[in-house]
Protein backbone atom coordinates (compact mmCIF):
# COMPACT_ATOMS: atom_id res chain seq x y z
CA UNK A 1 0.00 0.00 0.00
CA UNK A 2 1.25 3.42 -0.76
CA UNK A 3 1.08 6.41 1.55
CA UNK A 4 -1.82 8.10 -0.28
CA UNK A 5 -4.05 5.03 0.07
CA UNK A 6 -3.18 4.73 3.74
CA UNK A 7 -4.01 8.40 4.34
CA UNK A 8 -7.36 8.07 2.54
CA UNK A 9 -8.24 4.92 4.48
CA UNK A 10 -7.34 6.59 7.78
CA UNK A 11 -9.32 9.69 6.79
CA UNK A 12 -12.42 7.65 5.97
CA UNK A 13 -12.15 5.58 9.15
CA UNK A 14 -11.88 8.64 11.41
CA UNK A 15 -14.49 10.79 9.63
CA UNK A 16 -17.45 11.31 11.98
CA UNK A 17 -19.61 13.51 9.76
CA UNK A 18 -23.16 12.22 9.75
CA UNK A 19 -22.65 10.10 12.87
CA UNK A 20 -25.16 12.20 14.83
CA UNK A 21 -27.80 11.76 12.14
CA UNK A 22 -27.30 8.01 12.12
CA UNK A 23 -27.75 7.94 15.89
CA UNK A 24 -31.03 9.87 15.60
CA UNK A 25 -32.26 7.52 12.86
CA UNK A 26 -31.48 4.51 15.04
CA UNK A 27 -33.23 6.16 18.00
CA UNK A 28 -36.30 6.94 15.87
CA UNK A 29 -36.39 3.31 14.74
CA UNK A 30 -36.20 2.04 18.30
CA UNK A 31 -39.00 4.40 19.40
CA UNK A 32 -41.15 3.28 16.47
CA UNK A 33 -40.53 -0.38 17.29
CA UNK A 34 -41.37 0.13 20.98
CA UNK A 35 -44.53 2.03 20.01
CA UNK A 36 -45.60 -0.82 17.76
CA UNK A 37 -45.01 -3.38 20.49
CA UNK A 38 -46.88 -1.28 23.07
CA UNK A 39 -49.81 -0.75 20.70
CA UNK A 40 -49.96 -4.47 19.96
CA UNK A 41 -49.86 -5.41 23.64
CA UNK A 42 -52.13 -2.70 25.04
CA UNK A 43 -54.27 -1.81 22.01
CA UNK A 44 -57.29 -3.85 23.08
CA UNK A 45 -57.38 -2.53 26.63
CA UNK A 46 -56.93 1.07 25.45
CA UNK A 47 -59.76 0.67 22.96
CA UNK A 48 -61.99 -0.75 25.72
CA UNK A 49 -61.19 2.18 28.05
CA UNK A 50 -61.88 4.73 25.30
CA UNK A 51 -65.22 3.03 24.64
CA UNK A 52 -66.11 3.10 28.33
CA UNK A 53 -65.30 6.79 28.62
CA UNK A 54 -67.19 7.54 25.44
CA UNK A 55 -70.26 5.79 26.82
CA UNK A 56 -69.98 7.73 30.09
CA UNK A 57 -69.77 11.04 28.22
CA UNK A 58 -72.72 10.03 26.04
CA UNK A 59 -74.77 9.16 29.13
CA UNK A 60 -74.00 12.54 30.75
CA UNK A 61 -74.90 14.33 27.54
CA UNK A 62 -78.22 12.53 27.23
CA UNK A 63 -79.02 13.32 30.88
CA UNK A 64 -78.26 16.99 30.31
CA UNK A 65 -80.40 17.22 27.16
CA UNK A 66 -83.41 15.58 28.84
CA UNK A 67 -83.50 18.14 31.66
Amino acid sequence: MNETTTNKTTSIATDERGAGMVEYIILAGVVALLSLVAFTDFGGSVQTKIGQHGSAVGKIRSELTTQ
